[in-house]
């Protein structure tokens, strides 16, 4: 008898029990729940920034090449390396009787310069145009050959010879070869403005001159053609961005420099991005040494020019090296949260918990603008006061459940109760 009691006994506390766990848990169930939440932060307004640390090395502004083709040109030289020159400068005295030969030889390549200058000014004519009456026009292929029908009807095809693997932006290969024929014109703008300043001397007394002011960076005396490079005693900031770096990089964005030999990090400027793979340079040489990476693309090295706001003419020497940050991403008054707490994210779109003012745990959509130190900078979602939420559990509830936080906490400053006077403590205690 008392072992069928015991067992109706048990069937009736576990029939109360499921009964009272399907009202308050079931899916139909008007009884409101209560969750706890451990973690939460109330969101306010701040200022981020997204920066791109890369190793530096210091670098003239402009470099200018004097070559000497003629080595019985020369009959002294008068500079070595290191040597400050001005505009006009004697670099190195000519031997009257090669003089002529020599002069001849910048006559003609003069010519030739010129003659290249006009034909390079033609075709980034072309490009531009083209480029513009393309404008607006989306294309996913973005190969190496573009044609464009003119005024007669007739099909002009531009070919560009890319050897180098340049991923091209939004343009497609116009840009690119837009760039190289601007960079090109300026090398030939530079030659010729060399060879005009040695064709101005005197005959009198034939010499070697500086077109620039400068130092004197190196003097070629051995090897055919015998040759001075001279450095601008203006200084920049060089660094190089890989493949996946560059699209985050832009002219215009702002740097912060660090270096042995000044006195504080310094503010600067990203003059240029070169949207060409760089050369073989010392300079480059530098960087891959400061900063050894390992990539599939070997050539993916873009230059990136900086100009500080201050002149460093004298605080750093040509070749030292430097730590910049470029900011590359930057949020005046926005809201950033934990990005685990971001859930359902794809992109930059996902969704996050904030409480709401009738007290439960509402979901609202979010944007990520960028990251920085593991939170996420939004553009648009949460605003200031916000009461953001963090919990697994909430996901688990098809209605908003009411949640319940810990009160906020401040644990007490030791420095500051041990330097309190005991007087204080007895004070507290009888105001009690």
């Amino acid at each position: 008898m008392n072992r069928f009691f015991f067992i109706g006994l048990s069937v009736a506390v576990t029939a109360f029990i499921s009964a009272n766990a399907l009202l308050l848990f079931g899916e139909k169930s008007s009884i409101s729940k209560n969750v706890y939440v451990s973690e939460y932060e109330r969101a306010y307004s701040n200022t981020y920034t997204e920066k791109l640390p890369k190793e530096s090395i210091v670098a003239p502004r402009a470099s200018t090449q004097i070559y000497v083709q003629e080595r019985e040109a020369i009959d002294q030289w008068t500079v070595n390396e290191g040597d400050a020159v001005q505009a006009g400068s004697e670099i190195a005295l000519l031997n009257e009787a090669e003089s002529e030969g020599q002069r001849a030889l910048w006559e003609s390549e003069k010519s030739a310069l010129e003659s290249e200058k006009s034909e390079v000014q033609s075709s980034l004519s072309a490009l531009e145009s083209a480029r513009s009456s393309q404008s607006g026009k989306e294309s996913e292929n973005t190969s190496d050959q573009s044609t464009e029908t003119n005024e007669d009807g007739d099909i002009i095809e531009y070919n560009f010879d890319f050897s180098v693997g340049v991923e091209v932006p939004q343009d497609g290969s116009f840009a690119a070869g837009i760039a190289q024929a601007e960079q090109r014109l300026a090398a030939i703008e530079s030659q010729l403005a060399v060879i005009n300043a040695q064709l101005s001397q005197s005959l009198a007394r034939p010499a070697l001159v500086s077109p620039v002011e400068g130092i004197i960076a190196k003097v070629n005396r051995d090897s055919s053609p015998l040759s001075v490079e001279i450095y601008s005693e203006e200084k920049t900031f060089v660094t190089y961005v890989l493949e996946d770096e560059w699209k985050d990089v832009a002219a215009q964005d702002r740097v912060m420099v660090q270096a042995e030999g000044l006195e504080q990090a310094i503010p600067g400027t990203v003059m240029s991005v070169s949207q060409i793979p760089a050369g073989d340079s010392r300079w480059l040489e530098a960087y891959r040494a400061l900063d050894p990476k390992k990539q599939a693309n070997p050539i993916a090295f873009y230059e990136v020019q900086i100009m500080a706001d201050e002149p460093i003419n004298g605080e750093l020497p040509f070749g030292s090296s430097a730590n910049a940050e470029v900011i590359i991403n930057e949020a005046a008054e926005a809201v950033a949260m934990p990005q685990p707490w971001i859930f359902n994210r794809y992109d930059t779109s996902g969704f996050a918990y904030v409480l709401a003012e009738q007290g439960n745990a509402a979901v609202v959509p979010v944007t990520v603008n960028f990251e920085v130190d593991g939170k996420a900078v939004l553009s648009d979602g949460i605003a200031p006061g916000t009461v953001m939420l963090k919990d697994s559990t909430l996901s688990d509830f098809k209605t908003p459940p009411n949640v319940f936080m810990p009160f906020p906490s401040e644990q007490p400053d030791y420095e500051f109760a041990k330097n309190t006077n005991w007087r204080k403590y007895v004070e507290f205690l009888l105001a009690r």
